[in-house]
């Protein structure tokens, strides 16, 4: 139940960050901010396109993670548990020797 409450708080905090990552960059709070009060030298780097682009893309990378994690939710607590995973079954192959057709 703990594990399963931890993957569940880790999901939920990948989704959230992502999304205040790729909405952040882009809001009027950006724009005024501390940093840009403080040091005025960095506003070009700060309001650059470019580096708003990167940090919304971290923010896309973030909410894929949490949604791998949510559609292999059943493996990965499997794996932190530490059971044995099973692989699926495949049908078996009948062996050709060389110059045999199937």
């Amino acid at each position: 139940m703990t594990l399963r409450l931890l993957l569940l708080t880790f999901i939920l905090f990948c989704l959230e960050l992502g999304v205040f990552l790729v909405l952040l960059p882009w809001s009027a709070l950006w724009e005024r901010n501390y940093f840009l009060f403080r040091y005025p030298a960095l506003a070009p780097y700060l309001l650059n396109n470019v580096l708003r682009g990167v940090i919304s893309g971290l923010g896309l990378v973030d909410i894929g993670l949490a949604c791998w994690y949510a559609a292999h939710f059943g493996a990965v607590l499997a794996q932190w548990r530490g059971e044995p995973s099973v692989p699926a079954e495949s049908p078996p192959r009948e062996s050709l020797s060389r110059g045999q057709t199937a």
